[in-house]
């Protein structure tokens, strides 16, 4: 059995990749322009019983509080389904 190294070095192409597919689906599902920035991380997480890996994601409006979610999944397993899920219970402030 392999075990996960939360440490060990990333692939960085697949990890833009996966980073430019998360922002698009997100400025899709939020109805975001070019003028908000969206950024994506993915880290590793701490707390407990919690997956090894975790993408965060920031939105950070113009005019408005910055928000975000985070989800038990790395770039690369997440969906455009369960990512327009998890944003619609915590879209923009009003």
């Amino acid at each position: 059995m392999r075990l996960f190294n939360p440490f060990a070095p990333r692939d960085s192409a697949v990890n833009a990749v996966a980073s430019a597919r998360i922002k698009d689906w997100t400025r899709a599902a939020l109805g975001l322009d070019d003028g908000v920035r969206v950024l994506v991380h993915e880290l590793a997480c701490s707390r407990p019983n919690c997956p090894p890996r975790e993408t965060v994601i920031l939105v950070v409006p113009v005019d408005a509080p910055p928000f975000k979610i985070a989800l038990h999944k790395t770039m690369q397993e997440l969906t455009e389904v369960e990512l327009s899920l998890a944003w619609g219970g915590h879209g923009p402030p009003p």
